[in-house]
């Protein structure tokens, strides 16, 4: 089976510049934890950080469980948004997202 033409021009544009930018800014603040461990060793010493790495990769874990579950529970695209906008109506969940930065 061959695909039109139109179909094979190139790739299509499908991310906006804020959509760009969004993923920049979050790969930077990723990238910290890999910048700050020296410090975080430097601080609070080698035994002090890998406590430290340990109690917050269990936080994370807890949320992205939190996350799935929601996620099976409302499979709809939106995330947080939807989520609040099921627990706390249409006022309160259109800031949920910006609170979560």
């Amino acid at each position: 089976m061959t695909t039109p033409s139109s179909e094979q021009d190139g790739l299509v544009r499908v991310l906006a510049r804020g959509d760009v930018l969004a993923l920049a800014f979050g790969a930077m603040i990723g990238w910290g934890w890999i910048v700050l461990t020296g410090t975080a060793i430097q601080s609070a010493g080698s035994l002090g950080a890998i406590i430290a790495f340990i109690i917050g990769g269990l936080a994370i874990v807890l949320v992205g469980l939190t996350y799935a579950e929601l996620a099976a529970a409302m499979p709809k695209v939106g995330g947080e948004h939807v989520y609040s906008y099921r627990a706390l109506g249409h006022l309160p969940s259109f800031s949920a997202p910006g609170r979560s930065f």
